[in-house]
């Protein structure tokens, strides 16, 4: 078991690599992420319909009960726009700092990672960029996820 978990690993990190370095390569030779998916004005989208999903996700809503979603909103967008290639400086704490101790497990990590997901979707965005967007997700997980969690499934 422990061996399908580590070749599993070892596949994600790859495709994930692959996936970051065509985006480096696709960067250099044309187009940014943030503009090849339609700028400021689909990235405040994808913002805002990621929050609505994060809002009502069972997994994880209770973590935004007590946020200012136009605060959040905002800082959202800024890290979003920056990571992606818009011009826009990220004004918040790194990641790192962002989620000290708030003991986020796998599944609310994964969870988030879906609910980004379909927001490009719902905003149409094109399966490359999305595959950029999730490699860039997984690229802060270590930051994010408290590794000495242990999740529990819900029961449907």
């Amino acid at each position: 078991m422990r061996e399908l978990q580590k070749s599993l690993k070892t596949i994600c990190v790859l495709t994930i690599l692959a996936v970051s370095f065509t985006a480096i390569a696709e960067e250099a030779a044309g187009p940014s992420l943030f503009d090849r998916m339609g700028g400021a004005e689909i990235a405040h989208k994808v913002v805002a319909d990621a929050w609505e999903n994060h809002i009502t996700n069972p997994i994880i809503k209770d973590r935004f009960v007590n946020s200012d979603p136009a605060y959040f909103k905002a800082k959202v967008y800024e890290i979003f726009a920056a990571s992606t290639g818009g011009d826009v400086k990220y004004t918040g704490k790194d990641m790192k700092s962002t989620h000290a101790g708030m003991n986020i497990n796998e599944m609310e990590f994964n969870a988030v990672i879906d609910d980004v997901l379909a927001a490009l979707d719902k905003n149409g965005i094109a399966q490359q960029e999305r595959n950029e967007v999730l490699a860039i997700l997984w690229s802060v997980r270590g930051d994010v996820v408290n590794p000495h969690l242990i999740t529990k499934h819900l029961k449907k």
